[in-house]
């Protein structure tokens, strides 16, 4: 009996470290996650080693205030005159292009400046279109390839 009860006492101990150590606080995200300011839909992505690459780009704001309405829902209004900067390798710039009335850009660039100098068939490059709508900075990728 006064063995059971030194094991009973031991494992009520070890509960009560694990709970205590379990509920500690944590600070906030150090990266908070923020929902784009854009919706962004670029087409163009494989291309001959000898053309350029021709990458196009609509870049919409959505208004959500009909989303409770099914006969509205959510609307998709171009972005005219937003600033779109164009890198690789998160920090070189390669590029930059202003969208149109109509919400639309095309960003053209040699082979070369995507730091392919003798592109050959399956080489790719990741692109990073990024800017800022809104006071919110946003940057969305898109892979292009040689054919």
């Amino acid at each position: 009996m006064k063995l059971q009860l030194k094991h009973i006492r031991l494992y009520t101990a070890l509960i009560a470290l694990f709970f205590g150590v379990s509920c500690v606080e944590t600070d906030e995200l150090v990266t908070p996650n923020v929902a784009s300011p854009v919706l962004v839909v670029l087409q163009g992505s494989s291309f001959e080693a000898s053309a350029p690459v021709s990458v196009s780009g609509r870049f919409y704001e959505l208004d959500k205030t009909g989303i409770l309405d099914n006969t509205v829902g959510i609307d998709s209004i171009p972005v005219s005159g937003l600033q779109v900067r164009v890198f690789i390798n998160h920090t070189q710039e390669i590029g930059s292009a202003t969208t149109d009335n109509t919400g639309r850009l095309v960003f053209e660039q040699p082979w070369s400046s995507l730091g392919l100098s003798a592109p050959a068939s399956g080489n790719s490059v990741r692109l990073e279109f990024a800017g800022v709508h809104k006071d919110i900075a946003f940057r969305t990728y898109h892979n292009v390839s040689v054919r």
